[in-house]
This record gives C-alpha cells, structure tokens and sequence, in this order.
C-alpha cells in the first residue's frame, strides 16, 4: 500500500484532451468534501454509505483520470462490503494526500 503520493497528480483525461479542464476541476474541487463524507460516514461505521461513497469515487475517479485515487477507493469499497475498517485511517490519509496531489496537478498543469 501506497504511504505517499506523488507532488502533483495530472489527470489522464486531460492530458488525453486538455478542453475538459473545467470538468475536471469541478470533480477535483469537490473530492475534500467527498473525503469529509466518507470520514462521517465511518464515525457512524455506516457500512451501506461507506461502501455506496467507496463505489462511487472508485467509477468517477477512473472517469476523470485518476486511477491512483480510484484504485485507494475499490480497497476500501471491498474492506467495506466485508464490514471491515481497520485501516480507514490510512486510507483516509492516503486520500488526502492525492487529493491534494490533484489539486497541485492543476494549479501548475
């Protein structure tokens, strides 16, 4: 498992077709709140919206070219469906430094 990230993520997509900039941004701008989310969802150790948030940013993450996020989230999505969490907190932390890696990979892409 990955304890670091890289300084600056660059989406696949744009890299592919760099007019999608604004849409990828709008799915980059609100991946903290996701992350809030998902860290609410397990102080409720909610498992159907852990695993419904998991499943989500897993699809939307490969869609918007960041496989290395969406690739934390099916982890998580499968420990999930298992009902287990003992390592939300390193994916937690793990998903904030991509998220921010995300945000770097476009203020200077």
């Amino acid at each position: 498992m990955t304890t670091t990230s890289p300084r600056k993520l660059v989406s696949q997509l744009l890299v592919e077709d760099a007019e999608l900039r604004d849409v990828v941004e709008d799915f980059v701008r609100v991946l903290p709140d996701r992350l809030a989310e998902l860290r609410r969802a397990f102080e409720d150790l909610d498992w159907n919206q852990l695993t419904t948030f998991t499943h989500r940013l897993k699809g939307a993450s490969g869609s918007y070219g960041y496989p290395e996020i969406s690739d934390v989230a099916a982890r998580m999505e499968s420990a999930f469906r298992a009902q287990e969490a003992g390592n939300f907190g390193e994916w937690s932390q793990e998903l904030d430094l991509l998220i921010r890696a995300a945000q770097l990979g476009l203020t200077e892409s």
